[in-house]
């Protein structure tokens, strides 16, 4: 009896072990079918498998119309376009005038017409002498010289023309920034070299030591000449190989070439009697590198775009360019402005004022071949950024 009651118990014990170790080895399977399932499962698994569980959460997705937002965006541009357009009509302007606003040129309209005599209308594709707008070509010329270490801003002009008066303490910066002090040249009607320009300017001499501002054309000429110094190449070569093709502009050079342009306007004044007149204009050799230059109003956009985006300069010449050098803003070709960086021309019968924003998204050009039928270009200009901000 004794012996069967411990064959029981020892029955009981070893079920009881075979339990145990079963049980282990379960686990053990149940583990390795785990790991090896989620050795298996990709992250792109895991992905699409929270798409799918979204989707069966999400609710259907309406039909899709057009954006109301877009709608409404698309809506002001074309409010904008026709303020503008009317707002210009208004105003009786002459030329052509371009608006470009993040990312879209909203306005690029030819106004009345580019030519009295006959009747031609200006179109965005008429171009129009720039003026003291050209100051910006030049002085973008002299920044990538600097760049490809030709020069530097802070060297004095006697570097580069020994005999220029108080060259020893005037320096490119100075004749940049309209801070030289020199006298300059008085233009007449006569042909001239550049070479006898700049010996003019020479034998004029100073008015008083550097550092005052003091609007000058004569500055710009004498930089114009160290391009073509230090380039070796003449000055419309060197403008038309770096600024203007690396920028497209198709419409753009210099007095000699004008006349040969598909679309030229005429140059006019308006009279106290109304009536419009061909002003004076003196021989435009001299105004070399400072008013002989000629424009469309697509290529002063070009222009702008290209610097805005560092295809001409780059960021250190840039910041240069748009550093003021005196109390009155001018920097380098514009002025720096609160909001935007502006340059203005007027030569006889033409008048220009061109800007962009700090941020490159505004440009406005207004190009026109009538002199002075609008008292402040620069009001006209602020009344359309107005216009866009609205």
């Amino acid at each position: 009896m004794a012996n069967q009651q411990m064959s029981r118990s020892s029955k009981r014990r070893n079920k009881k072990k075979r339990d145990f170790y079963i049980g282990i080895g379960l686990i053990f399977v149940l583990l390795a079918v785990i790991f090896v399932a989620v050795k298996w499962i990709t992250p792109a698994d895991l992905e699409k498998a929270d798409e799918k569980k979204s989707e069966e959460k999400a609710p259907a997705k309406p039909k899709q119309v057009a954006p109301k937002k877009q709608v409404e965006k698309e809506t002001a541009t074309v409010a904008d376009n026709k303020e503008i357009d009317e707002y210009l009509e208004g105003l009786g302007f002459s030329g052509t005038a371009l608006v470009y606003r993040e990312g879209k040129i909203v306005l690029n309209k030819g106004y009345k017409v580019a030519n009295r005599d006959t009747d031609v209308a200006n179109t965005p594709d008429t171009v129009y002498y720039i003026g003291s707008s050209q100051k910006a070509v030049i002085a973008t010329a002299i920044l990538q010289l600097e760049e490809r270490g030709k020069l530097n801003v802070d060297d004095t002009v006697a570097t580069y023309l020994p005999d220029f008066p108080n060259g020893n303490r005037i320096t490119l910066r100075n004749l940049l920034n309209h801070t030289s002090g020199i006298v300059g040249h008085t233009e007449e009607n006569v042909k001239i070299t550049p070479e006898d320009l700049i010996k003019d300017i020479e034998s004029q001499g100073i008015k008083r030591q550097p550092g005052k501002w003091d609007y000058n054309d004569s500055n710009y000429s004498v930089l114009a000449y160290i391009v073509e110094q230090l380039s070796g190449e003449k000055l419309l070569t060197y403008v038309q190989k770096n600024i203007f093709e690396p920028a497209g502009m198709k419409h753009s050079g210099i007095y000699t070439t004008f006349e040969k342009e598909k679309k030229p306007s005429v140059g006019y004044s308006i009279q106290k009697d109304g009536t419009f007149e061909k002003p004076y204009l003196p021989d435009l050799s001299q105004l070399y590198g400072c008013g002989d230059m000629y424009m469309s109003a697509t290529d002063m956009y070009l222009f702008d775009r290209a610097l805005s985006e560092r295809k001409l300069i780059n960021d250190a010449s840039f910041e240069k360019m748009f550093t003021a050098g005196s109390t009155s803003g001018y920097g380098m070709g514009f002025y720096a402005d609160p909001g935007s960086y502006n340059s203005h021309g007027v030569l006889s019968g033409w008048n220009v004022s061109n800007s962009f924003s700090h941020s490159g998204k505004t440009v406005v050009v207004l190009l026109s071949n009538i002199q002075n039928n609008i008292k402040s270009f620069g009001k006209v200009n602020n009344r359309i950024y107005q216009i866009l901000n609205n």
